[in-house]
């Protein structure tokens, strides 16, 4: 279901096209003003459209990275599981079982990793806004997560007879699913990028629409008068 912000930049846009359909049905209208005639108008407002169109694609494309990193990392068989399993299995494959160095390492990092708060972070499109342009806490916090999974990876590159048989953890697909990680945290900031250019020039024009509604009501009035039916008719738009 689109937000209220969504749903307000819709009906500004469906009120600017009714708008071009009136001004087509306006006898003679001619502003002075060349952006304002029904044509330019008309391919304004279709500039207008594409760029909610592509809010719409970028914030989709947004949100699906950011639900599937989510499960890399608290999924089934995301890094919180598969470090936990990693620190099993070195406890039952160390003489010194939940007593040795690796094993405690390990465990401070899981437990680290618990206490880093995770959401998949819904996105905001409200009217004219972005987000901050500095790293949000959520950002943050997922860095922090690809940092623990790092530490995971050293311990265990460390570890001499590494060998569990579980495949989620073997020392070559966890160093792969850490770069994966890294990855997907890339892809996000790249995309989050994008988004937020898609929100800032659609905020620019419709910025621009809202002057040019103006322009072409003020036009009217000069044209035929503020008593005219032109005029009034166009007071709904």
């Amino acid at each position: 279901m689109p937000s209220t912000s969504e749903r307000t930049f819709g009906q500004r846009y469906t009120k600017a096209r009714d708008l071009v359909e009136y001004l087509k049905a306006v006898p003679a209208y001619a502003p002075g003003n060349p952006d304002l005639a029904v044509a330019a108008f008309d391919t304004f407002v279709t500039t207008v459209d594409t760029a909610n169109n592509e809010v719409a694609s970028q914030t989709s494309a947004l949100q699906t990275a950011r639900d599937a990193r989510l499960d890399l990392f608290k999924g089934t068989y995301g890094l919180i599981k598969r470090a936990a399993q990693i620190r099993d299995y070195i406890a039952s494959v160390d003489v010194k079982g939940k007593n040795s160095v690796e094993y405690k390492k390990i465990q401070k990092v899981v437990m680290r990793m618990r206490g880093i708060r995770l959401s998949k972070k819904k996105v905001s499109t409200t009217a004219g806004a972005t987000e901050p342009k500095t790293l949000s806490t959520s950002e943050v916090s997922f860095g922090s997560m690809l940092n623990a999974g790092k530490e995971v990876l050293q311990v265990i590159k460390g570890f001499t007879g590494y060998a569990p048989s579980s495949t989620h953890i073997t020392l070559a697909n966890f160093t792969t699913f850490v770069a994966n990680l890294d990855t997907k945290n890339s892809e996000i900031a790249e995309k989050l990028t994008d988004w937020d250019n898609a929100i800032e020039t659609r905020a620019d024009l419709y910025a621009t629409l809202k002057e040019r509604i103006s322009k072409i009501k003020s036009a009217l009035a000069g044209q035929y008068g503020r008593q005219s039916n032109e005029y009034k008719d166009s007071l709904r738009y």
